[in-house]
């Protein structure tokens, strides 16, 4: 669990500068001929094939795996193919392996969370609650019975995943799960057997080159130059077969050329200094792409020293909050004092649909994120640090509406939103701060949604959490104001607004009273703030006299022999006094 205050509440972690990696991936489409086509398909058959027996055998190893053993799996595939496509199928199928080990002690983790909770619960009495850690019970017996049955299933469920990842086992579908288990209900996926056929053969079959530093244009088995032309070299199986197309050295030549429209500068400047580039081949829904990936050399972060004094630099110019939400992003520009500026801002971004969608919206709303921060002069951008937990038990449980709510937050494309807007922020010089998510939409609706509010204009949830979370980036508190406020009985004794009491001495100006007329006596009286100006009407309401309220409007005492005693005093009301939108006189 969460470290915990005297309080109770969350211990917050601190502000952090995250710093960009320089990784960069851009993909572009090839427009191949008919021998182009033939000649990939067979090659990403044949490396695809590879691969997965080396997989197989590296699951099968398990944690026994040794350098001895990966040092035979690379040159048994060096026999069938060259030492390059070796070393880039069994990187691959380690990396795997890697993967598919912290997917399985994450999912033991959330499994023990959960377990952890239920038991908490299932402690406390039916409708009860634990006074210490403030741990409700389950509302209903029916419930409870329920949280019962499955605390044994998620037990059992423990048992078998603790039990692989003693052993070592771990579970990897090449194509991916969700696709496999498409195949048993066609019906339901909307698609045909042979869609689902050309699907699962593109998600299984493609072609993959590490990058090579120093060598020409930075890979020497798909090697792409500066004017698009792309080499292929083949293994001596696949060579054989295309003898006439090959070059004496078993290297293609495709008919398609290699233009990238996105960041095609720096991909130039890598090829050119013969930096590395990895690059793979993929088929999606009849056409072919490839994609380049290669790690850029980017400036420092502004200010050398300590991580302390880099935040200090990114947070001159003041922040923009960001808060992320289901469809969409609500930010709000602050000053560096943490003060919030002009009228909050919203990008609308449904991540439903297809993953290309998904990653045009990212793109989309972080590059609409960075021209806001642009031109109101902000120079850190301040997101939250959402890492979350998507359980059961964790993240709403109640029936068809906790379904829903944990649907929703699994679908929410953080990692790939923070991690595009880190890499689109440092190439237009903007910071990124990422904060702690704790609290800041219920002390946002307690501390700033009231007070930023118009009457033509009012500041939703979102919004004002954009500015807890903005000066939390700062290190500032949730509160509006630092100082300690005046409680309202202290002002109720000297009879004097919270206003005027923080007002320097020598500065007090006389402050309207408020009216209201007694129908009874047919006199106006004013509504005092202290106990001492008068005495409570039937409403409990303070009121003052006529006596009072001549003195008020004399700046006298009643008993003033210059003013004419009480006399002189009631003689002020003759005037005509505005109560209510009524006069009196």
């Amino acid at each position: 669990m969460a470290e915990r205050s005297a309080s109770g509440l969350r211990v917050l972690a601190p502000p952090r500068l995250v710093a960009p990696t320089g990784a960069l991936s851009v993909r572009t489409r090839l427009r191949l001929s008919g021998r182009d086509a033939v000649v990939l398909r067979e090659l990403a058959e044949y490396l695809s094939g590879l691969a997965a027996r080396d997989l197989a055998e590296r699951v099968a190893l398990g944690t026994r795996h040794t350098a001895a053993d990966f040092a035979r799996r690379k040159r048994e595939l060096s026999a069938l193919t060259s030492s390059r496509w070796a070393g880039t199928i069994t990187r691959g199928s380690n990396e795997q392996w890697q993967l598919a080990r912290r997917a399985q002690a994450a999912h033991l983790a959330s499994l023990t969370t959960e377990i952890e909770s239920i038991e908490r619960r299932l402690a406390i009495p039916t409708g009860g609650r634990d006074a210490e850690s403030r741990v409700k019970g389950y509302a209903t017996r029916r419930v409870r019975a329920a949280k019962q049955q499955r605390l044994h299933g998620l037990r059992a469920r423990t048992a078998r995943v603790a039990a692989d990842a003693a052993a070592g086992w771990v579970h990897v579908v090449r194509g991916g799960k969700d696709l496999l288990r498409q195949r048993l209900h066609l019906d339901r996926s909307g698609r045909s057997l042979q869609d689902w056929q050309d699907r699962w053969w593109e998600a299984r079959n493609r072609i993959e080159a590490d990058g090579e530093a120093g060598k020409t244009y930075g890979n020497q088995t798909l090697r792409v130059g500066p004017d698009g032309v792309v080499v292929v070299k083949l293994p001596a199986v696949i060579a054989e077969r295309h003898r006439e197309q090959c070059d004496r050295f078993g290297r293609y030549t495709l008919d398609a050329r290699c233009r990238f429209a996105y960041r095609d500068a720096e991909w130039r400047l890598q090829v050119e200094a013969h930096r590395a580039v990895g690059y793979t081949i993929r088929f999606d829904a009849g056409r072919c792409h490839l994609t380049a990936s290669f790690t850029r050399v980017i400036a420092p972060l502004p200010v050398g020293g300590d991580d302390d004094a880099r935040l200090v630099a990114a947070l001159a110019g003041g922040v923009l909050g960001i808060d992320q939400n289901v469809d969409h992003l609500a930010f709000w520009r602050l000053d560096p004092h943490g003060n919030p500026v002009g009228r909050p801002g919203r990008v609308d971004m449904n991540a439903e649909g297809a993953a290309s969608r998904r990653d045009a919206l990212v793109r989309h709303a972080c590059s609409t994120l960075i021209r806001a921060a642009r031109s109101c002069g902000a120079t850190a951008l301040v997101v939250e640090d959402l890492g979350f937990v998507t359980g059961r038990e964790q993240c709403g449980w109640s029936g068809r509406s906790g379904r829903r709510f944990r649907a929703q937050v699994a679908g929410l494309p953080h990692a790939r939103f923070t991690s595009r807007l880190v890499v689109m922020a440092h190439r237009a010089g903007l910071a990124v701060i990422v904060v702690d998510p704790a609290y800041t939409s219920r002390w946002g609706a307690e501390h700033w949604q009231r007070s930023t509010s118009t009457r033509r204009v009012k500041t939703s949830r979102h919004e004002a959490s954009a500015v807890v979370i903005g000066r939390r980036g700062q290190g500032l508190g949730a509160r509006r104001r630092a100082e300690k406020s005046v409680p309202r009985r202290q002002t109720e004794e000297v009879g004097r607004s919270r206003v005027e009491l923080r007002r320097p001495a020598g500065t007090e100006t006389h402050r309207p009273a408020a009216w209201r007329f007694d129908s009874g006596s047919g006199r106006a009286l004013r509504i005092a703030d202290g106990p001492e100006d008068g005495v409570r009407d039937a409403s409990g309401r303070r009121t003052v006299t006529a006596v009072q309220v001549a003195q008020d409007r004399s700046g006298r005492p009643a008993d003033d022999p210059s003013g004419g005693g009480v006399k002189g005093r009631l003689d002020a009301l003759s005037s005509s006094v505005r109560i209510r939108g009524a006069v009196v006189r």
